[in-house]
């Protein structure tokens, strides 16, 4: 049926002139009827076509709500990746934290060590001089000529000379010399005496003496050479008994330090850190070796159960026997020898901090040992940066890690 199409109706017959004229116009169809007629002209084609669009119109905007799911769900990652992120940061803070709270403990540590050490020197300079006095009030003003007696042995003339190289400072006297009193008193005076006074106790008048030497660093001390242990015992009574002069004295026998490594600290130590009373005696027992003294060489205040401590013996055969097996037995263990290496602590002066002269030979100003300043001492300092005045660097004056004093040791 056409769009367009208009139903007419007419009465065949006659006019009724009583019924009413019905209207004219024309009837269109309506929206419904429209759409009516149009499904039942469409093929099955168009059908099938449009069922199509419409599923395909479905499917479309399905896909289109797709994309805000997978926007919510990066969201989400992005969080949890920003949460694992800070997890991460935090658990380093808290590792750094921990390192600078053991850097401080070190810190502390150290500056503890350094006072300890401090402590210790000064204890050493009061009875070095405390020592100056004493000797200075036996001989006001003068002092005589020194004679040490060392002994060596002929066969093994250089282990004796490395042993006395390394070896302690036969007189224990102040570094301070005088003087002779009496220029009379010379090595050949020394050598006829001597060599008289034995041919006649000795009753050997073909004796002579093996050598007499003056120490070029210090005239006063004249050195007799011995050629074994019962020549030395011999001479040192013989010197003891002749009258040179006044002032002329024999001093202390030599003695030889050896070096001993692995030895258990409670054998040498006692709890407070001192080494045991009888404990020199005892090793000397146990070694068949004539002990005089034995010092720790380790460090107190560190509580390792093995250390290494200098033992010095009175004889020098004793030392290179021990020397030559290796071992030293220290309370029914035994621990490894090697010859001791002495390091001389250079001259520092206490007043000033600089290095080549003594505290009561400085004509400087007083400098701090902790800050560098004038004007106070180290005990009385509470600067937090430290100051080295010797060469400038960030730690005390007196600390081992200074270089110009300790050119050798590394920080």
């Amino acid at each position: 049926m056409p769009d367009s199409a208009v139903v007419e109706i007419r009465q065949a017959g006659r006019v009724n002139p009583a019924a009413p004229k019905r209207s004219t116009r024309l009837v269109r169809p309506t929206v419904k009827a429209m759409e009516i007629g149009r499904q039942e002209s469409r093929s099955p084609t168009d059908v099938v076509k449009r069922t199509t669009k419409r599923v395909r119109r479905a499917s479309s905007t399905e896909a289109s709500l797709e994309p805000a799911e997978n926007v919510g769900s990066d969201e989400t990652a992005r969080s949890q990746g920003v949460e694992a992120l800070l997890l991460q940061v935090l658990e380093e803070l808290k590792s750094q934290n921990g390192k600078q709270e053991d850097l401080i403990k070190e810190l502390q540590t150290q500056l503890r060590e350094l006072k300890e050490h401090f402590n210790h020197e000064t204890k050493e300079t009061r009875d070095e001089l405390y020592h100056t006095k004493e000797a200075l009030k036996q001989g006001p003003g003068t002092a005589g000529d020194h004679l040490e007696v060392p002994c060596h042995d002929l066969n093994t003339i250089e282990s004796a000379t490395v042993l006395r190289r390394h070896g302690t400072n036969a007189t224990n006297e102040p570094a301070k010399q005088y003087e002779k009193e009496s220029p009379k008193v010379t090595a050949g005076t020394i050598r006829s005496a001597l060599q008289k006074e034995i041919r006649t106790t000795e009753d050997n008048a073909s004796w002579r003496c093996r050598a007499v030497t003056v120490d070029p660093k210090n005239p006063n001390r004249i050195k007799i050479a011995c050629r074994d242990e019962s020549e030395h015992q011999m001479v040192k009574q013989a010197m003891e008994t002749t009258r040179l002069a006044a002032g002329v004295r024999v001093l202390r026998d030599e003695l030889y330090p050896i070096k001993v490594d692995n030895v258990r600290r409670t054998a040498v130590l006692d709890d407070g850190g001192e080494v045991l009373a009888g404990a020199a005696e005892t090793f000397g027992q146990e070694n068949e070796a004539k002990v005089a003294k034995i010092a720790w060489l380790s460090r107190r205040d560190v509580p390792k159960a093995y250390g290494s401590m200098v033992v010095y013996l009175s004889k020098g055969a004793d030392a290179r026997r021990l020397l030559a097996e290796g071992f030293f037995h220290a309370g029914g263990e035994s621990g490894y020898t090697g010859v001791f290496e002495r390091r001389p602590r250079p001259e520092q002066c206490y007043n000033c901090q600089e290095i080549g002269h003594k505290a009561f030979q400085c004509k400087g100003k007083q400098r701090c040992a902790r800050c560098a300043k004038e004007g106070h001492r180290h005990e009385n300092c509470h600067e937090e940066i430290m100051k080295c005045v010797p060469c400038g660097g960030p730690h005390e004056s007196f600390s081992r890690h200074c270089p110009k004093p300790y050119p050798t040791q590394k920080e």
